[in-house]
């Protein structure tokens, strides 16, 4: 009985929830620190470097956690593969995409500072990627194998440990560099990503040798099969990545030809990107640990036919992206300038947070969505939609620019529409591609609790002259008790359906 509780999906989603929460917590003190340590100048270094950081590494994964679990998980039922030289080839294909991405940023950095983002203080910020690219692929690797296998805890703790290392040697080596410039003490800060990762590796290293890989004879092509898989996927991610590298570039670009100077444009570019972006979509790791857990759980069912098990998946995997979410959205729409003030020591952009605070509750079902399909083989699907989407993201940047009641805001709204649109098709095609239908009755008990939640805060607010931070806590009691109550947020039943589950 216990095994299989362990072994169930809701035990899994839970852990990587749970964890994720951690690293959330974490991350958002290192951010309040890093942020109040570097101030808006080294921040707007922090984050005009990092969309092409981003890129690098979205290119030298290769998506491989994604895909190398989607063949363990797989291959567990059919056996096509040896798991010992899946790792091998995923190491291989790695070391040589990330050869090839640390030539090409060597040979195009100036060009990318100087020319493209018109601030060659980003020189060595973008360089520090070169420690960081040769890791994430082979630690993806690993993830993807522990994932497949279920060992969900694994990788997990992997990304607790990369971000504890992060987080201290952000902190240590931004407090003692600080003295010497923002320049430098902003580059080591992003070096920091890279002792993170290191540690990680480590770590999946170590526990390798406790679950270790079969060795099954096969006369299947592992790294054809990883790079048929991976491409379509990378390419996904590419073009995301190509996007969000462009936005500072095209941004910076169009409102300098308007007359505007280079400190306001990235001012006004970090508020959005550094503080309101990242507040209104901090339930993200939610969804994003659904992702994880989702993938292996539903690429067997559907290997296996057994479309009963998979609904039953997409449901639990949307009640725990909604309910949470809603939650967070609520009390970020009650506390707008508490929340931002508590995270990151400022009130700019709290404008933004009251106003988009329940537009991004669809957002969460992105990454769940996005999973499945991946699971069952769509990737070229996705790839397309993310093309179009990102497309259409460059475009409503310009176009919006130029609209005198937008002007500088025209990012985060191109940003917003981009976003709801894509995850509005991406979970269209779910439904269309796996028949699955959305339990009417719960989407009108979550709207009821939510309402009544808002409602509560609202009052609670004006007669109870208490810290912000206690009401939060108050009403998220309630909206929690009730979201069980009313079967809105069912934990019993997941644990209940091992059958489904295991």
């Amino acid at each position: 009985m216990k095994k299989d509780f362990v072994n169930s999906f809701f035990y899994k989603t839970l852990f990587i929830v749970t964890t994720g929460l951690m690293i959330k917590v974490l991350g958002l003190l290192n951010k309040i620190i890093i942020t109040r340590l570097l101030g808006t100048a080294g921040m707007a270094l922090y984050i005009m470097a990092f969309p092409t950081i981003l890129l690098l590494i979205n290119i030298s994964s290769f998506s491989l956690n994604i895909t190398i679990s989607k063949i363990v998980s797989e291959n567990a039922k059919t056996h096509n593969y040896s798991e010992k030289r899946l790792i091998k080839q995923g190491f291989l294909l790695s070391t040589i995409i990330s050869i090839i991405t640390i030539i090409g940023l060597l040979v195009s950095i100036n060009i990318i500072t100087s020319k493209w983002l018109n601030n060659e203080n980003l020189l060595y910020p973008i360089l520090s990627a070169i420690f960081l690219i040769p890791l994430v692929g082979l630690t993806d690797t690993l993830k993807g194998f522990f994932n497949g296998r279920k060992q969900v805890k694994v990788p997990a703790l992997a990304s607790f440990i990369e971000q504890i290392f992060r987080i201290l040697f952000s902190i240590v080596l931004i407090y003692v560099l600080l003295p010497y410039g923002v320049i430098l003490a902003t580059t080591f800060s992003l070096i920091a990503l890279s002792i993170g990762e290191m540690a990680s590796l480590i770590y999946l290293l170590i526990k390798i040798k406790k679950y270790p890989p079969t060795d099954d004879d096969s006369n299947k092509n592992e790294l054809k099969t990883i790079f048929k898989l991976s491409f379509p996927a990378t390419l996904t991610r590419i073009i995301g990545s190509i996007t969000y590298f462009l936005e500072p570039i095209i941004y910076t670009t169009i409102f300098i030809n308007l007359g505007y100077n280079q400190t306001t444009i990235e001012t006004k570019y970090t508020i959005i990107n550094a503080y309101t972006i990242p507040l209104l979509t901090s339930a993200s790791f939610l969804s994003i640990g659904l992702s994880t857990a989702l993938i292996p759980h539903i690429s067997e069912n559907y290997a296996l036919k057994d479309y009963r098990k998979i609904n039953y998946y997409i449901e639990k995997a949307f009640q725990f992206a909604l309910v949470p979410g809603i939650l967070i959205s609520i009390l970020l729409f009650l506390f707008p300038v508490d929340y931002m003030k508590l995270i990151y020591g400022t009130n700019l952009g709290t404008e933004y947070i009251k106003k988009f605070a329940f537009i991004f509750i669809i957002y969460y079902l992105q990454a769940p969505a996005s999973a499945i399909l991946q699971a069952i083989g769509r990737q070229k699907t996705i790839f397309l939609v993310s093309t179009i989407m990102n497309i259409l993201k460059i475009v409503l940047i310009v176009i919006l620019s130029y609209i005198s009641s937008i002007n500088l805001d025209s990012i985060l709204y191109a940003i917003i529409i981009s976003a709801l649109i894509s995850t509005i098709i991406i979970v269209t095609l779910v439904i269309k591609q796996l028949k699955y239908k959305f339990n009417l009755k719960n989407l009108v008990n979550i709207l009821l609790i939510s309402i009544i939640t808002v409602c509560l805060g609202q009052y609670f607010k004006v007669i109870l002259p208490i810290n912000f931070f206690l009401i939060s806590v108050f009403i998220s009691i309630i909206y929690l008790t009730l979201s069980i109550y009313f079967k809105t947020f069912e934990i019993k039943s997941i644990s209940r359906n091992k059958k489904a589950s295991t």
